[in-house]
C-alpha cells in the first residue's frame, strides 16, 4: 500500500486530475493508496470532496507557512492514524503530477532495500552541485514510521524562518520551506549520530531524486517539465493534456474533460 498526500490551494482541477491518477495508476502498482487531500483555499472557491480517503482542511497563512501547516497537517494524519501496510507516503502538490508509475516503484523499493527514509531532490541552484541546497517539497517520499521517531515532520518552518532570520536578510533571501527541510532533516543526523557517523548516516538514509535536477535552470527559471521520469509540474495544463493524450490516461471525470476538451481556458479558475 501507497500513502499518498496531495496539498493545494487554488488548483482545483490539478488535485482533482491527480487524485484520479493516484486511484488508478498508482493503485494498480502498489495494490491500494490510501490519498489525503490537505486544503487550505477560499470557501468561495467552492471545493467538493473528489474521490480522496481523508479531506483535510485549514487555514491559509500565506505561501511557506501555508504549504508547510498544509503537509505537516497531513503527515501527521498519515503518523497518527497507523495504517495497517502502509510504511511509504507520496507528497505531492497539486500541480505536480508523477505519471510513470514504475519510476515511482523504483524509488520506493530502493528506500525499503537500502534502508532509506527520505527521498527528495535538491531545490535550489548551488556551486557545490554535490551538496542539495533545500529538499524538494512538491515531490518527496517519506518513511512514515521512521517519522514516528524521527518527528522530521511537522516541520518547524516558523521557527526556522526565525533562528536565521539575520542571515536572511544579510543575504536577500527568502527562507524556504525547502530549506527548512533539509535543515531539520539534518539536524536530525547531528543528534542522532557522533562524529564521521553523522553524515555517512545522512548519506546512508537519504536518496536523492538527481533525476528531477535541476529544478531550476542556469537563468533562474523554474522547468516544468521530466519526461523520463514521468513528472510534469507546470499549472499550465497545455503539457499535461498532450502527455495524458499520449499515454491514453483516461482515468475519471476529470482527466477525460481534460483530454477530450478544446478550451482550456476553464483550467484552475477559481
Amino acid at each position: 500500500m501507497l500513502g499518498h498526500l496531495i496539498y493545494n490551494y487554488q488548483h482545483l482541477d490539478d488535485v482533482r486530475i491527480q487524485q484520479e491518477i493516484s486511484k488508478n495508476l498508482y493503485a494498480r502498482a502498489f495494490d491500494k493508496v490510501h490519498l489525503v487531500h490537505a486544503y487550505n483555499g477560499k470557501a468561495e472557491f467552492g471545493y467538493k470532496p473528489h474521490i480522496e480517503d481523508k479531506l483535510i482542511k485549514i487555514k491559509n497563512r500565506g505561501h511557506f507557512k501555508g504549504a508547510a501547516d498544509l503537509i505537516n497537517a497531513g503527515l501527521k494524519y498519515f503518523t497518527t492514524k497507523k495504517i495497517p501496510g502502509l510504511k511509504y507516503v507520496l507528497v505531492t502538490a497539486a500541480d505536480t503530477w508523477l505519471l510513470d508509475a514504475d519510476f515511482l516503484k523504483s524509488l520506493i523499493e530502493q528506500m525499503q532495500r537500502e534502508g532509506k527514509v527520505l527521498a527528495a531532490s535538491s531545490w535550489g541552484r548551488s556551486k557545490y552541485p554535490e551538496k542539495p541546497t533545500g529538499f524538494s517539497t512538491d515531490f518527496f517520499i517519506i518513511d512514515i514510521e521512521w517519522n514516528r521517531t524521527s518527528k522530521l515532520f511537522p516541520v518547524d518552518y516558523d521557527g526556522f524562518a526565525e533562528k536565521f532570520l539575520d542571515v536572511f536578510a544579510l543575504q536577500y533571501i527568502m527562507p524556504t520551506l525547502e530549506g527548512a527541510v533539509q535543515f531539520s532533516f539534518q539536524k536530525y543526523f547531528l543528534t542522532h549520530y557522533v562524529d564521521n557517523q553523522t553524515w555517512i548516516q545522512r548519506e546512508k538514509m537519504f536518496r536523492r531524486i538527481s533525476e528531477r535536477e535541476p529544478v531550476h535552470s542556469p537563468t533562474g527559471g523554474r522547468i516544468s517539465d521530466w519526461p523520463e521520469i514521468g513528472l510534469y509540474t507546470s499549472p499550465e495544463p497545455t503539457s499535461k493534456q498532450k502527455v495524458l493524450k499520449k499515454l491514453g490516461y483516461d482515468f475519471g471525470v476529470h482527466s477525460h474533460k481534460l483530454i477530450t476538451i478544446k478550451d482550456l481556458g476553464y483550467y484552475n479558475k477559481v
